[in-house]
C-alpha cells in the first residue's frame, strides 16, 4: 500500500507539475503574461517538481517490488533460498532503479541541465536569484 501510495502520488505530482507548465508556456505565448520563469503553483515550492514526483513514482514501484520480493514466492522467483541473505538480495534489486533515476535527475540531465540553461540566461537576476535562494531544488518545501 505505501508503494502504491508513492507511486499515485508521485504521478500525480509529476502531471500536475507538467500541467502547470504547460498552461503558464501557453499563457505566455498569447501574451497574458511577461514571466520568464514559473515560480507559482508547485514551481513555487520546489525549482523541479516534475522530476521529484518522477522520482517518487519510481520509488513507489520499488517499495510495491520489494514487498513481493521479500516474500517467499518472490524468493523462490529469484532463485533465492529465502532467508535473511536473499531477502537483502531482493531488498537491494529493487532499491538500484529508484536510486539511479534519482541520481541520473538530479545529477547528470535533469537538474544540472535545465538549471544550467536558466543560469545562463536569468543569472544576473535578483527576482530568479530570490527564487533560486527561496525555492529547494529538488524536495518541496511543503510547510
Amino acid at each position: 500500500m505505501l508503494g502504491l501510495g508513492l507511486f499515485v502520488g508521485g504521478l500525480g505530482f509529476e502531471v500536475i507539475a507538467d500541467m502547470q507548465k504547460d498552461a503558464w508556456m501557453k499563457a505566455k505565448k498569447a501574451k497574458k503574461h511577461d514571466e520568464d520563469f514559473l515560480t507559482s503553483g508547485l514551481w513555487g515550492v520546489s525549482r523541479h517538481p516534475n522530476y521529484f514526483g518522477e522520482s517518487m513514482l519510481w520509488s513507489g514501484i520499488a517499495i510495491a517490488a520489494g514487498g513481493v520480493l521479500v516474500k517467499d514466492i518472490g524468493q523462490k522467483g529469484l532463485g533465492l533460498g529465502g532467508g535473511l541473505g536473499g531477502r537483502a538480495i531482493g531488498v537491494g534489486l529493487v532499491a538500484v532503479s529508484p536510486i539511479f533515476v534519482t541520481w541520473l535527475l538530479t545529477r547528470v540531465s535533469g537538474v544540472p541541465l535545465s538549471e544550467g540553461k536558466y543560469d545562463r540566461r536569468y543569472g544576473d537576476r535578483e527576482d530568479y536569484k530570490k527564487w533560486k535562494r527561496e525555492t529547494p531544488v529538488f524536495v518541496p518545501r511543503l510547510w
